[in-house]
């Protein structure tokens, strides 16, 4: 018959789990009450069965009376440690080995016996006194040479040498500084405006108020512009600016020494167009016709002036020509990338 507990809430009969432990816990099926099996219930004796059996919890309580580990056994071997392992006897070999080692010890010469001197590996002019193996090809460097002639490399450094260094001098460094093709024409516009600008200033002064001062006046500021220009194209900043500067000049030529020389000899004055005759005449009616002469055309225009005017034309389109040539272009390309 199994062995009953009494539930301390419910006072419900249970029966025991056979061969439970001390210290079990269990609780009780019908009110869930949680009570530890003590010695005395585990070794209590079979009864009738009770109402129902008591069921297993998930924790577990630990006893309290643990033992010390000072109180543990020691384990001790039954043996000989020898003749469990069968382990040899070394005492007969450490004592032939302390033996020997005693007897080569007590040599006194032995002491000051000087070790041998490792060889040094020559370096220099010593390495190069005689011919040697390459440290990387193992080709053969001739007496007196340190750079191997078959792959290039130097003994003493282990660089590789390049024998063209030796046979061909350096490249000339870059050059620095503004290209003749870009100084030239610059300066050569800098100091014409420079020119253009002070003439400018001082006719606009010394003519009178009207359309010649000013026309003085706006080729002053077209020449200031052409000094400005001029700067920025040394500089290698803009080619536009200076371009821009000549078609300003050259359209002020065209008006002021072509077409102002036309406008005048179209439109000039009565005083200009006639002339005395300085023939004598006999007859009296025929004298008032031979006093006065028109001038033709091409005598009243300014000769000289026009063909000023035209070679300025093509001095500008000399310039434009030059500017837009694919030097001068590559020059500003390459200024323009990498400044």
């Amino acid at each position: 018959m199994p062995r009953t507990i009494t539930c301390e809430q419910c006072k419900a009969v249970l029966n025991l789990p056979e061969q439970v432990p001390t210290g079990k816990r269990l609780k009780c099926p019908k009110c869930q009450h949680r009570f530890t099996v003590t010695q005395k219930d585990a070794n209590s004796a079979s009864t009738r069965p009770g109402e129902a059996d008591a069921a297993n919890t998930s924790t577990y309580e630990m006893p309290n009376g643990l033992p010390s580990l000072d109180d543990l056994p020691s384990p001790r071997a039954e043996g000989d440690l020898r003749e469990t392992f069968d382990l040899p006897l070394l005492a007969g070999e450490a004592e032939k080995s302390i033996g020997g080692g005693s007897a080569a010890i007590g040599d006194a010469a032995a002491l000051f016996k000087e070790e041998p001197r490792r060889k040094k590996k020559p370096v220099g002019a010593e390495a190069r006194s005689q011919a040697r193996r390459c440290i990387r090809c193992h080709g053969s460097v001739p007496q007196g040479m340190s750079i191997c002639p078959t792959c290039g490399t130097d003994q003493d450094s282990g660089m590789h040498v390049g024998l063209d260094d030796d046979l061909f001098p350096p490249p000339p460094p870059p050059p620095s500084g503004i290209p003749l093709l870009i100084a030239i024409p610059g300066m050569f516009c800098g100091l014409a405006g420079v020119l253009l600008t002070i003439l400018s200033l001082v006719q606009s002064v010394r003519v009178e108020a009207g359309v010649y001062q000013y026309g003085w006046l706006m080729l002053a500021v077209v020449a200031g512009y052409g000094v400005y220009g001029a700067a920025q194209f040394l500089r290698g900043k803009s080619l536009k600016v200076l371009l821009l500067a000549l078609t300003l000049g050259a359209i002020v030529d065209v008006i002021a020494m072509i077409g102002l020389p036309i406008f005048e000899a179209n439109f000039a004055e009565q005083s200009d167009l006639v002339t005395r005759s300085t023939t004598p005449v006999e007859d009296v009616s025929a004298r008032e016709l031979a006093d006065s002469e028109y001038k033709p055309l091409v005598d009243r225009l300014d000769q000289d002036r026009i063909t000023l005017g035209v070679t300025f034309i093509i001095i500008y389109a000399l310039f434009a020509v030059y500017l837009n040539s694919p030097p001068v272009r590559r020059y500003f390309t390459r200024r323009q990338f990498f400044p």
